[in-house]
């Protein structure tokens, strides 16, 4: 699990003074990774005590625990200044070894019991994944209605109840349209799963359960830039993938 998700995960524990050493540190990856506690504490105007709280907020151990991941992250980072196309490959290659050691039990058991399941996606790359997520489970004939533009979203808010799931795909989790539909299901109690790219956002927080992708942006040359989202419509098959498994282990206990 990256920092970003540890992030969005405990955001609800994390005070004004976490947030600014969180802020610091995103924005300072690299730098951090050889600041001690201290010199950390001082860049931050807080106590090494405060850093040191800050970390196990995130369940980690301790600021060395922390530190370990900032490296991991910076050697990613160094990597993808290389060469992008080598990056976009070596995403698509951990997103999928991740994948399958990712526990999907608690986003799995939510879709089993769902009474109806709704996607949503916004924008034309998430509406493309919605459909796509829709397709591929009517192959193994479950049913997902996949919910087409802001007006029909609207219009699902009377008829969708708390025994229902939906699934909101953005790309940044930050729209305002998003925003505003994530909060009135989570008035109604109807569980949300987010599908967003790996950073801290509204809506992964607003939601039951989290599913990340990492998106990679570079430069093309021109002026001209390239972000990579192909790990939507890989992270839509695995979803499919896990349920199948899911609901298969649920049938063998049955006949046992």
């Amino acid at each position: 699990m990256r920092l970003e998700e540890l992030v969005n995960k405990h955001y609800d524990k994390l005070n004004h003074s976490d947030l600014y050493i969180w802020k610091y540190i995103f924005n300072h990856k690299k730098d951090c990774c050889n600041l001690t506690i201290d010199e950390l504490a001082n860049r931050c105007n807080v106590s090494r005590t405060t850093i040191l709280r800050f970390a196990q907020k995130l369940s980690l151990k301790g600021y060395s625990e922390l530190k370990i991941y900032l490296k991991w992250e910076s050697e990613d980072k160094e990597f993808n200044e290389k060469d992008y196309l080598k990056v976009v490959c070596n995403d698509i290659t951990k997103f999928i070894s991740d994948m399958q050691e990712k526990d999907f039990s608690s986003v799995c058991n939510l879709m089993y019991n769902a009474k109806r399941i709704f996607v949503y996606g916004t924008g034309a790359v998430q509406s493309s994944v919605a459909a796509e997520l829709k397709r591929i489970f009517l192959s193994g004939q479950e049913c997902i209605y996949n919910i087409q533009g802001e007006a029909e979203a609207d219009m699902i808010l009377n008829t969708i109840s708390d025994e229902d799931l939906i699934f909101l795909i953005s790309l940044t989790g930050e729209s305002d349209h998003i925003k505003r539909l994530a909060k009135q299901f989570k008035l109604r109690n109807v569980p949300i799963i987010s599908i967003t790219k790996l950073k801290n956002n509204t809506l992964a927080r607003l939601s039951d359960e989290n599913l990340y992708i990492n998106t990679s942006m570079h430069e093309l040359g021109g002026g001209k830039t390239y972000e990579s989202t192909t790990l939507f419509f890989t992270l839509a098959e695995m979803i499919f993938l896990k349920y199948s498994m899911y609901k298969n282990e649920l049938e063998k206990e049955d006949k046992n």
